[in-house]
């Protein structure tokens, strides 16, 4: 027997609030018993079927223009970029994906020439941070929170300093401000549960040159880029429905569309079919033809207030993803992909059918012509960005545009991170708003459409049989009758992203700033090092760009899940060539290198693109021959040679040189910096044989590999007397 609670969550209809677009009989509590049960309290049994059959409800009411997809999206994710104060009344922000958030100013105190900042990010654990941003202008934060990036860096430190915790509910309070503001914090602010950075800003005093560029405008905000709230995944076993901290980061559509469900409050792991789930989770990771390459099917980014209406969240997720919620068994749910091509799993029959009323779709007045679509992009710095769909011929009907005007169908997806996804998304969701809809009147076998999204309808009139998506079915207990909204499912072309598909919005630099230096080139070359000691580095050699007196050289590498945040590594010139150097980068990783140039203004030109290496390798190809130098100088009886070894080549991780055949001195070096020893030698006497001493230099690289052999001979001179 369903609880009190379950039965009131499940009261409220799709179709009660379109009533007048329907006939009232009688309405049977049956239909409130086949979908009481916790997603009564999210969405309403009318609703349950979000998306297509929501659109199907919508058009039989003659309201094409409230699709599912066509209504006002309420979610901007762009919104949280921003770091905004505090009101008294905010909700948690919570997020999915990769995405891009600023947060809430928590707390702000100033003591001395130091300015401290708590930003709260998002509730819930952060799984990794891959970009910094200060003031819209992307920094280099080093594992301690020092910016090393100019103009913040300065001699033995930074002018700003951030550190983050990830929120995972372990959080004591920042011992920072407990030192620095006692009377106002204490060890009771934990803020436990949320994902936090303190950021401290230093200032130059005021009286400093460097004041006015870093504080002009007053502290930069600080915002980042990463990847939000590890899910579950019911594929893997070392996962737990009911245990979070087994969880991973996962940008599949259908695990993240799950993940946000079960948040719900009245939502637990046992309400969702988990192994149906799976299986729909490995579909949404097929990799589908795209515009260039492949991609996985179905991601998901984005955020949602934790206040927002629980089912209007539902919806954008579902619709940015292009899923459905379905019942399974046991009074449990499910989320699976819409198919453009829909496969019936009941068939209603001239004899089931008392009443068919058809509707060969919008009036053109009505009708939408023209599609605009808009989603969470990337490439337009995570903004909500419209697709150009000039000359994708699903996207505009020309001969109705030509006789009634253009008539719009907007899709937003701000939950889809992709242009390709949103583009197979939206043809649907606008072949379907333009579809054939109807009622069709059944007897009492049209209970056994409880449940289902899709059928197939016998048009008897016309003889022919369609696949239709129902909205809710409606019971009419007085003449034993059940009504089914339907809308007729479109044919569609197997997608071809060569012709229906366009190109993705193009990606936008930082334009936080203006510089006149030029944009540098991609570092030209990178090497991973192992060191006899077992010790690791990674180098790379970049060019100059006019104007250009400081540079700073980054690497990332990447995990499973995608890039780690950028780290900095150490710059120097030799021989007129530019080089750096960090940390290790482990041999089979991708990783990622780009440099930027600085003026004696510290003014900053924008990164260079990226040298990618997927995956990192060390390169053992035989060396070339080191550049070799020896310098003499004698005294009375001896002559001492100073020897100098170097390379230009990254890959070489040590040179040695030697007399002759003798005992070979190593030592390690990097690019272009050279390796010094001497070798002491007696002079001969003044009637004594003369002595060349040849000096043999070699390079290694890190297996040991040897170059050939550079060689130097010098004379030794005679003494001025003998023995």
């Amino acid at each position: 027997m369903k609880s009190p609670k379950t039965w009131f969550l499940a009261g409220v209809s799709l179709l009660a609030t379109t009533a007048s677009a329907w006939a009232d009989p009688i309405f049977t509590p049956i239909a409130f018993a086949l979908f009481a049960g916790p997603l009564g309290g999210v969405l309403s049994f009318g609703a349950i079927y979000t998306g297509i059959q929501l659109a199907a409800v919508a058009a039989v009411a003659g309201l094409q223009y409230a699709l599912g997809a066509n209504q006002q999206q309420n979610i901007d994710p762009g919104q949280f970029k921003n770091v905004f104060e505090d009101s008294g009344n905010q909700s948690e922000i919570r997020a999915i994906g990769r995405v891009r958030v600023g947060g809430l100013k928590a707390f702000g105190n100033t003591s001395n020439f130091n300015r401290y900042r708590l930003i709260c990010h998002t509730k819930g654990k952060w799984t990794a941070t891959e970009e910094h941003f200060l003031g819209g202008r992307e920094v280099t934060v080093e594992a301690d929170g020092t910016v090393s990036s100019p103009p913040w860096a300065r001699s033995g430190g930074s002018f700003v300093t951030i550190k983050s915790k990830i929120g995972d509910g372990t959080e004591l309070s920042w011992p920072e401000l407990i030192s620095t503001f006692p009377a106002l914090w204490t060890a009771a602010h934990r803020v436990r549960g949320i994902a936090q950075s303190l950021v401290k800003y230093v200032s130059p005093g005021i009286n400093n040159d460097k004041f006015l560029k870093l504080y002009q405008g007053g502290e930069p905000a600080y915002e980042r880029v990463g990847r939000a709230e590890p899910v579950y995944d019911p594929r893997v076993g070392i996962q737990s429905a009911t245990n979070p901290a087994t969880w991973a980061w996962d940008d599949n559509g259908i695990l993240c569309a799950a993940h946000i469900l079960r948040s719900f409050p009245s939502i637990s792991a046992t309400d969702l079919d988990y192994a149906d789930i799976a299986l729909e989770a490995t579909k949404a990771e097929t990799l589908v033809p795209i515009k260039v390459g492949t991609q996985e099917r179905c991601r998901a980014w984005g955020f949602w207030p934790s206040e927002s209406q629980r089912g209007k969240t539902m919806e954008d997720v579902l619709r940015s993803i292009g899923a459905e919620i379905v019942a399974t068994s046991d009074n449990r749910y499910s989320i699976r992909l819409v198919d453009d091509v829909r496969v019936p799993e009941l068939t209603f029959t001239a004899r089931d059918i008392i009443d068919l009323q058809l509707r060969s779709g919008p009036e053109s007045v009505e009708r939408p012509n023209v599609c605009r679509v808009k989603y969470y992009s990337p490439e337009r710095n995570y903004e909500m960005a419209e697709i150009d769909l000039t000359g994708i011929p699903w996207a505009r009907v020309q001969t109705e545009i030509d006789r009634v005007g253009e008539q719009y169908f907007d899709v937003d997806l701000p939950f889809c991170p992709s242009a390709s996804q949103a583009q197979r998304i939206a043809r649907r969701l606008f072949a379907l708003a333009r579809a054939d809809t109807g009622i069709v009147t059944l007897n009492f076998a049209g209970l056994a459409a409880w449940g289902l999204p899709v059928v197939a309808i016998e048009f008897p009139d016309l003889d022919i049989t369609e696949t239709c998506a129902i909205g809710t079915p409606r019971v009419n207990d007085e003449d034993g009758t059940v009504e089914i909204p339907f809308v007729v499912w479109p044919d569609l072309e197997p997608w071809n992203p060569a012709t229906m598909e366009a190109a993705a919005p193009d990606v936008i630099p930082d334009l936080q700033f203006e510089s006149n230096l030029p944009t540098p080139a991609a570092p030209a070359e990178y090497a991973l090092v192992v060191y006899p000691s077992g010790a690791r580095e990674t180098r790379i050699r970049y060019t100059g760009v006019a104007g250009g007196s400081t540079s700073e050289a980054n690497y990332r590498a990447y995990t499973a899940e995608g890039p780690n945040s950028w780290g900095s590594m150490t710059e120097y010139t030799a021989g007129g060539v530019n080089y750096a150097y960090g940390p290790q980068v482990t041999e089979g990783m991708q990783a990622d290198f780009r440099v930027r140039w600085f003026n004696s203004d510290e003014e900053a030109s924008y990164f260079s693109d990226l040298l990618s290496a997927n995956p990192v390798a060390i390169n053992n190809a035989t060396p070339a021959a080191p550049t070799l130098t020896v310098d003499m100088t004698v005294d009375e009886t001896t002559a001492t040679l100073t020897v100098s070894v170097s390379s230009s080549q990254l890959r070489v991780r040590s040179v040695s040189f030697q007399q002759g055949l003798g005992a070979p001195t190593v030592g390690n070096v990097r690019p272009g910096q050279a390796f010094t020893g001497s070798i002491t030698t007696s002079r001969p006497t003044a009637s004594g044989p003369s002595i060349t001493v040849i000096v043999n230099a070699y390079a290694y690289t890190s297996n040991g590999t040897i170059s050939a052999v550079s060689s130097v001979s010098k004379s030794i001179p005679r003494r001025s007397y003998d023995d």
